[in-house]
């Protein structure tokens, strides 16, 4: 009977330590990496790229990321292309989806008057807001 109790409780602490390891796993990815590994962010993350701000979301941080999803894109009033025509205004539009340290959610609708459809996503190097638009100020 001893046996038994010893072995469940070593599996159990085995368990833990799985699920323990899983969640900081994930906890390593940085914002970047949320980003780019979502469905719903191919143009944002092109974007970045595009921009190079890329490289600077893979630096220690930590970074707010504000993701305008794909949807966000497709609906706002300025055309895509005539923003990817200049390059210096596309950079100043995705810099402007970029914070230095990390701001809660809360504070980015106050702030930004803009709806966080999904926020508070924890990165290695900072955290990510989802929202349904495109900030263009």
């Amino acid at each position: 009977m001893n046996f038994s109790k010893n072995v469940l409780k070593g599996f159990a602490a085995i368990l833990i330590a799985m699920l323990v390891g899983i969640g900081a796993v994930q906890a390593q990815e940085n914002v970047l990496e949320v980003v780019k590994n979502s469905d719903n962010h191919a143009v944002f993350t092109e974007l970045l790229e595009e921009t190079e701000l890329d490289e600077l979301l893979k630096e220690e941080g930590p970074y707010t990321v504000l993701a305008p999803t794909d949807k966000a894109f497709k609906e706002m009033d300025t055309d895509l292309e005539t923003l990817k025509e200049n390059p210096q205004e596309l950079k100043n539009v995705v810099i402007g989806h970029l914070f230095n340290g990390e701001v809660a959610a809360a504070d980015v609708e106050q702030s930004k008057s803009v709806n966080v459809t999904k926020g508070d996503i924890e990165a290695g190097n900072g955290t990510v807001h989802i929202i349904n638009e495109v900030l263009m100020d």
